[in-house]
């Protein structure tokens, strides 16, 4: 059921709240209205702005807790882009990309990130998954920096670093990297998932609609409140990449028009399904929606690497690669019928 928070904001057709963030102490005004994890009216996206509003005058490692799909991306820019180091570069570190040497050269090595970034900031995805020996050696560079704050010298870049375990998750597996979120806790945020704040979601879905249908060089599509109802209802285990996916495939299947229950995908039409309607459902089109978007939710995570979504998905590439050509040849028939 809809929370009540919900249910007014499905009252709202606008796509308030569009939020700028004052800084405390500051008059700087750093405008979010392209940063998803802000948008909605939650208290913890309250809690995220001013984790931004009073970290961003700090220099400090910062650590965020997020599952995936919640775009931590997102939020370490922002810190960025609030500071006064804006200016400043800021580089972002794929760690499913690189091995652990590469890894290590590209921020430790001569001319690497942490000697030429300045008072830039580094962001780093999966902290958790590291490897070992890189973990102690952030560890090491964390306590230098904190020296030399105390001692009053240049500290380098501002460290932003992400994972999606748990303290309490790392503590039994890695103890070097449950050190090393404990260590980074004091200045950290916790992004809880969509299915924890459902509130968000009307104005999440609402401003994602318009970017997609602005990108697809759609008219405008209005999602009706029962749309609306049903995605705020549906468990988001992809988050706001998840929501983003079921959006764009009803937006760029059809004219602008209303997008009502029936262009959201089956998976999401029939989540909380207790008993078949009279009317029946196509049971191989839902599977086919499901099995579609934990593929694209896996080639986003793996930045289209099909390899390592194959390998996500505990397939074999050329089975991945069949899938996705028959999705494409659906695709075609569909577009045929249709026009």
């Amino acid at each position: 059921m809809a929370t009540e928070a919900v249910e007014k904001a499905l009252e709202r057709p606008s796509l308030k709240p569009r939020p700028a963030l004052t800084l405390v102490g500051s008059t700087r005004v750093l405008s979010l209205d392209n940063y998803d994890c802000f948008i909605g009216v939650s208290v913890n996206v309250a809690a995220l702005k001013q984790f931004i509003s009073v970290q961003a005058m700090a220099h400090t490692p910062t650590l965020i807790i997020s599952e995936r799909g919640l775009r931590p991306e997102q939020i370490a820019r922002a810190l960025h882009n609030a500071s006064e180091n804006a200016a400043q570069p800021f580089f972002a570190v794929n760690a499913h990309s690189l091995d652990g040497d590469a890894l290590h050269n590209l921020l430790f090595g001569a001319r690497g990130m942490i000697e030429t970034c300045g008072r830039g900031t580094i962001y780093v995805n999966e902290l958790t998954r590291l490897p070992a020996l890189l973990q102690q050696r952030f560890a090491a560079h964390i306590e230098e920096q904190r020296w030399r704050a105390n001692s009053g010298r240049h500290q380098g870049p501002r460290l932003i670093f992400a994972t999606e375990w748990n303290p309490s998750d790392v503590k039994a597996e890695n103890r070097i990297a449950y050190g090393l979120v404990e260590m980074l806790r004091p200045s950290g945020f916790t992004i809880k998932p969509l299915r924890e704040r459902s509130e968000d979601i009307p104005y999440l879905a609402r401003r994602l609609a318009e970017r997609i249908a602005k990108r697809l060089g759609k008219g405008q599509h209005e999602i009706t409140p029962g749309a609306l109802k049903m995605l705020s209802d549906y468990s988001w285990e992809g988050n706001i990449d998840e929501l983003e996916a079921a959006l764009e495939s009803a937006i760029g299947a059809t004219q602008p028009q209303l997008i009502d229950e029936s262009l959201l995908p089956s998976r999401i039409r029939y989540a909380a399904l207790k008993a078949i309607p009279s009317s029946g459902v196509d049971l191989p089109r839902m599977v086919d929606d499901f099995e579609r978007g934990l593929i694209d939710t896996a080639l986003r995570q793996t930045n289209n690497n099909q390899t390592k979504a194959a390998a996500l998905l505990g397939l074999r590439v050329q089975t991945l690669n069949m899938k996705l050509k028959r999705f494409k040849e659906k695709d075609e028939e569909d577009e045929g019928v249709t026009e």
